[in-house]
């Protein structure tokens, strides 16, 4: 079975390998930023420590009563919003600087702290998004607390992030667009191996994959593939010539024998003799109806064929079946119902052909039904096409026969002992493949019966069909 085209364009192999290397490089850019934001912000934070400890160096220097002033001139040479200090007493109480109150969480040890939450300071509205801060125990007993604001490794942060952005924008945008352009022409290939394909795989074995001018790795598989299809081609011509050629052979002697016997048949015998002659014609019209079901087999397997199609109505074709076998039915005291959904969109095909394999199935479905038993004959149309379906309630086809069925004079163990050569499914099957259909044997409702669905996909526009 084909995937769908809609999922191949996504499942395709050329979009899986661009998809995945597109998120490989976000991936490796999320990385890339991640590493290059921890170095800045190692170096800013360093940076950060080694003015904070110059800073504390210096003011050590200073006499207890020329501190705030100095402290005060300080202000002129830092950068504002980014040096803070704060002067307090022992006890913690305010004396000056920008920093409203000694931090519960700064420890007391003359070491350079980074601090999450920030310290408040006297700015209106303003608090440090994080700092590093130190706390420096005056010989007074005040306390000095010297901070940098760590802003600055957030907005270089938000600069990287920008950075990045622009870059996968710059970067991905130009790949998404040349992702749709390049996987187009892989994928217009494909379809025309698949198009080209599921004609070889419905019996055309004379269609071959197409092969570019580019002699790629898919050309190279294309004429490997297309090597195998001229040997596959030549034996099947071979075996089929020679079944051909021994049905034909068989079918003169049979039918000389087969007249010689009607012609004993005439002649006034005893009993016994006529009764053996009577099977002995049985006999042979059985061989005879064989070999002319495996001709009519080998010669629906010719796709030439298909030149005779023609548009026809299928809800046409099923009430004539309906009505063709409606008085059997009755005589056998069964019920023939048909069911037709309105006017079905038309078919391409040959009328007789698709006649014939509505005739097999109710010739079975009457033939294997009971008395009293009820027979469904319906013409819908679904989402996935025309359906035609032949329903009975009669002993069913077992589950492991049911892949066998439609081979060539393939009976089972339960209708061995039925009139019939094994081929009246083996002709529906060439028919079906013939024209392109789907066929389908189940199990009726509650597992009683047989359900045979043929699916007849739409005419994308039937009137471009001649």
């Amino acid at each position: 079975m084909f995937w769908s085209k809609k999922t191949e364009r996504w499942r395709s192999s050329s979009s899986r390998l661009i998809g995945l290397n597109a998120l490989f490089f976000v991936a490796w850019g999320a990385v890339f930023t991640g590493v290059l934001y921890w170095e800045i912000a190692g170096y800013l934070g360093s940076v950060a420590q080694r003015s904070l400890m110059q800073r504390a160096h210096y003011y050590q220097k200073v006499n207890d009563e020329a501190l705030v002033s100095e402290l005060a001139e300080s202000e002129w040479y830092s950068i504002p919003g980014i040096d803070a200090y704060g002067l307090f007493t022992a006890d913690g109480k305010y004396l000056a600087g920008n920093l409203l109150k000694v931090p519960s969480h700064l420890p007391d040890d003359g070491q350079v702290h980074y601090l999450e939450r920030g310290l408040s300071v006297a700015l209106p509205r303003e608090v440090t998004r994080s700092s590093h801060a130190m706390r420096v125990d005056r010989p007074d007993g005040r306390v000095l607390v010297l901070a940098r604001d760590g802003g600055s490794i957030s907005a270089v942060g938000g600069i990287i992030g920008q950075a990045l952005f622009w870059g996968l924008s710059l970067t991905l945008v130009p790949g998404l667009i040349g992702w749709l352009l390049l996987r187009r022409r892989p994928l217009r290939r494909a379809e025309r191996l698949q198009h080209t394909t599921e004609s070889i795989v419905s019996g055309n074995l004379r269609e071959r994959l197409p092969i570019s001018a580019r002699r790629d790795e898919l050309d190279m598989l294309s004429n490997a593939v297309n090597t195998m299809l001229e040997h596959i081609e030549q034996l099947m011509l071979e075996v089929k010539g020679v079944c051909d050629s021994i049905a034909h052979d068989l079918r003169t002697p049979l039918t000389r024998l087969h007249a010689r016997l009607y012609q004993l048949h005439k002649l006034p015998l005893q009993q016994e003799y006529v009764d053996s002659l009577n099977l002995a014609l049985e006999e042979s019209e059985s061989i005879m109806s064989r070999f002319q079901g495996l001709l009519r087999i080998s010669e629906l397997e010719d796709t030439r064929r298909r030149s005779a199609f023609e548009i026809i109505q299928p809800e046409h074709l099923v009430a004539q079946a309906h009505e063709f076998y409606e008085p059997l039915a009755h005589e056998k005291n069964q019920q023939l119902i048909l069911h037709v959904n309105g006017v079905c969109p038309p078919l391409q095909g040959d009328p007789s052909l698709l006649f014939e394999t509505l005739v097999n199935l109710m010739d079975n479905a009457i033939k294997f039904t009971q008395p009293g038993g009820v027979i469904y004959l319906s013409c819908v149309l679904a989402e996935e096409g025309v359906v035609i379906e032949v329903l009975d309630n009669g002993p069913g086809i077992p589950e492991r026969d049911r892949k066998s069925v439609t081979r060539r004079l393939y009976r089972g163990d339960e209708t061995r002992q039925q009139p019939g050569n094994g081929l009246g499914l083996s002709l529906v099957a060439a028919i079906v493949r013939l024209h392109g259909f789907t066929l389908n044997i189940e199990a009726g409702p509650d597992d009683r019966g047989t359900r045979i669905v043929i699916t007849c996909p739409q005419l994308e526009d039937p009137d471009s069909v001649s």
